[in-house]
C-alpha cells in the first residue's frame, strides 16, 4: 500500500499534475531495496568463514574473535576513506587478520585477495525481495535507470546490469549516502537535472534525507512501516518493492 508521508498531507491528483516533473531518471539504492542484504550477507560470511578455516585455523579464530572488531574501529580512525569503499575496506581487514596469524605482509595480501573472492561470491548471490526483477524491467521500459549504492555489489555479477544504464558507487564517489555529492555524480553521469529525477531506497537518513538535500524527489522504501512524523521527507512511502512503479506514476502525475 502506498501511504501518505508521515506528517504530510497527501495530495490530490489536481496538486500532482499542476506540478508533476518529467521524469527521466531513476536512481535505486540496491541493498535491502531490491534484496534481503541481511540474508545475503549471513550466507556470504559463512562462506568466508569456511574459507578461512580451510586455509588458517588461527586467521579463522581471530576473525571469528573480538579482535576483529577492534581491527574495524581502528582502520576506521585511521583511515576514515574505507567507510565509502566496503571492497577496499574488508580486504585491509583480512589482510591484517592474516598477518597477525603469522604471514608475511606479501602473503598477508595474497591469502586475503583470495579469501575475499570467496566473500564476494556469495555477497553477489543476493535474495532478491518478490517482484524485485519485474520492477527493474517495468522502470527500464520507461527511464534512465542507475544503481546508487554504499555498498559494494557488482551488477554484472548478480545480472542486473542489463537492467541499468549505469551504476554510481560510494567507492567511485569518494563519499557516502548522505552526502549529496553522490547524488550529483549520478544525476551528472546521467545527463540529468535534479528536478527530472527519483531516488528510491530503503533507509531513511541515507536515501531520502540525502535525495532531499540534493533536491532530489524520492520514494521510500518503507518495509518496518515507521510511522515517525519527523520522517517527512519523501515524495510517497510504499511498504513493498512491487509498488514503485505506481508511486512513480504517481509523482509524475500521470495516475
Amino acid at each position: 500500500m502506498i501511504e501518505p508521508t508521515p506528517g504530510r498531507p497527501p495530495k490530490t491528483l489536481k496538486d500532482l499534475q499542476s506540478d508533476s516533473p518529467m521524469i527521466h531518471l531513476i536512481t535505486l539504492d540496491l541493498d535491502n531495496t531490491l534484496w534481503d542484504i541481511e540474508k545475503t550477507m549471513v550466507r556470504a560470511e559463512k562462506e568466508l568463514r569456511m574459507h578461512l578455516k580451510s586455509v588458517s585455523e588461527k586467521a579463522f579464530d581471530i576473525y571469528c574473535s573480538e579482535t576483529t572488531s577492534e581491527i574495524r574501529k581502528r582502520l576506521l580512525r585511521e583511515r576514515p576513506g574505507l567507510r565509502s569503499n566496503l571492497t577496499e575496506f574488508r580486504k585491509v581487514l583480512l589482510g591484517e587478520i592474516f598477518f597477525r596469524a603469522g604471514n608475511s605482509i606479501q602473503d598477508s595480501k595474497i591469502l586475503a585477495s583470495s579469501a575475499f573472492d570467496t566473500f564476494f561470491e556469495f555477497r553477489n548471490k543476493v535474495v532478491f525481495f518478490d517482484g524485485a526483477i519485474n520492477v527493474l524491467i517495468a522502470l527500464s521500459e520507461k527511464y534512465k535507470v542507475y544503481a546508487l549504492t554504499n555498498g559494494n555489489a557488482d551488477v554484472k555479477m548478480i545480472g542486473i546490469d542489463k537492467y541499468l544504464s549505469g551504476a554510481v558507487s560510494s567507492a567511485e564517489v569518494g563519499v557516502s549516502k548522505p552526502n549529496p555529492e553522490i547524488f550529483e555524480a549520478a544525476l551528472n553521469k546521467a545527463g540529468v537535472e535534479a528536478k527530472s529525477c527519483i531516488h528510491v531506497g530503503d533507509d531513511y537518513e541515507d536515501d531520502i534525507v540525502g535525495a532531499s538535500n540534493a533536491g532530489i524527489a524520492s520514494i521510500w522504501l518503507n518495509h518496518q512501516h515507521k510511522n515517525d512524523p519527523n520522517m517527512n521527507l519523501a515524495t510517497k512511502v510504499v511498504s513493498k518493492v512491487t509498488e514503485i512503479p505506481r508511486a512513480v506514476e504517481l509523482i509524475r502525475g500521470t495516475e
